[in-house]
């Protein structure tokens, strides 16, 4: 009897959880659907992780000349989310060549940028949390030959002769730069000796088993058109900085990230950039790469969001529980509906 007993009792605990998870879902696709129609966009799609289930959810089509709806494969721009990847990149890279990420920057870099005083403070830790002093963009990027290729004609040669003469104003200050990102990612190429793509194969694509990231979008797979106003743009050649924001990956594989970030929390590379290492404010502190979002002392979430000219990008995990987000709208500067959208989730419904 206590064995029938206990399983009866196991039978209506998973019913519960299965009610739960039920609930979450309608109210998250009743969510999207609520902003879809407040919005003018082709479409919103939702990767969510809760207790190792994964659910997705969308509104709108992901190609409006064919009417295609998102899939879980569907390609995308993720943007700055490439960012955390990079900083995990950088720090596998700095670990396995026994360094650490107090180095600094000029010792990865060409001999002839030491001439540059007002560089040689900055360490490869500042690159990652945004404190380096360098801008959000290198002055000298000059009008683009393609408008919707912004960084595509940005070169090495072209980056190293800006940064033998800029003048870092903001050093020690949290000030975001995807110039500081764009060269984490430089510098873990110039160390290892191997291309970005190589290396975001080895440290992230391989162990974390992800199928179809990487800085092309993967071929024979459902393509996603974002839209720049209402001019489709094309996926974005990020060229020497492709390390800020150059990844395309879909949902699934995005997940798959996440879900690794959350559960491994003794994973050396996983806990070095999770530290917290600045501060933007009294809500937001930033890791590496990643950013947190705080509320009386306690961590709800790690997030990043992303932008281009063709997509607007969200991605959070919270390692406490292990529920993850994404959040994709294939249309330019909808940052503000992405972000809301995604922090409401985790914070009112997947908490």
């Amino acid at each position: 009897m206590k064995r029938f007993n206990g399983c009866l009792i196991g039978l209506f605990c998973l019913a519960q959880v299965v009610h739960a998870q039920d609930n979450i879902a309608l109210a998250i696709q009743t969510k999207v659907d609520s902003v879809f129609k407040l919005n003018t966009v082709p479409g919103i799609y939702i990767a969510s992780s809760v207790n190792g289930q994964r659910q997705f959810f969308s509104a709108g089509v992901a190609d409006k000349q064919t009417n295609q709806p998102f899939t879980p494969n569907t390609q995308f721009e993720i943007g700055s989310i490439s960012k955390t990847f990079t900083a995990f990149i950088l720090e596998s890279v700095l670990q396995a060549n026994g360094l650490a990420d107090t180095s600094l920057m000029v010792q990865f870099l060409p001999d002839s940028l030491r001439n540059n005083p007002l560089i040689l403070p900055i360490q490869l830790v500042h690159l990652m949390n945004h404190t380096s002093g360098l801008p959000r963009l290198p002055e000298n990027m000059g009008i683009p030959k393609d408008r919707l290729q912004p960084y595509a004609d940005y070169d090495l040669e072209n980056l190293y002769f800006y940064l033998s003469k800029t003048e870092p104003r903001t050093f020690g200050k949290v000030a975001y730069s995807n110039l500081g990102a764009g060269l984490a990612g430089l510098i873990a190429q110039n160390i290892s000796g191997k291309s970005y793509e190589k290396l975001l194969n080895q440290y992230i694509n391989q162990p974390f088993q992800l199928k179809h990231t990487g800085l092309q979008a993967a071929k024979k797979m459902p393509k996603a058109i974002g839209f720049f106003g209402n001019e489709p743009a094309a996926y974005w050649d990020m060229s020497i900085l492709a390390g800020a924001g150059g990844i395309k990956s879909d949902a699934t594989d995005l997940l798959q990230y996440l879900e690794f970030m959350a559960s491994k929390a003794t994973h050396p590379v996983v806990q070095s950039v999770l530290s917290k290492t600045a501060r933007l404010n009294d809500r937001i502190a930033i890791a590496k790469g990643w950013h947190t979002l705080e509320q009386s002392g306690k961590t709800l979430m790690y997030w990043h969001n992303g932008g281009t000219y063709g997509f607007s990008t969200f991605a959070a995990f919270n390692p406490k529980n292990q529920h993850c987000i994404v959040v994709v709208i294939n249309a330019f500067s909808k940052n503000d509906i992405a972000d809301k959208l995604g922090i409401e989730i985790m914070t009112h419904l997947l908490n």
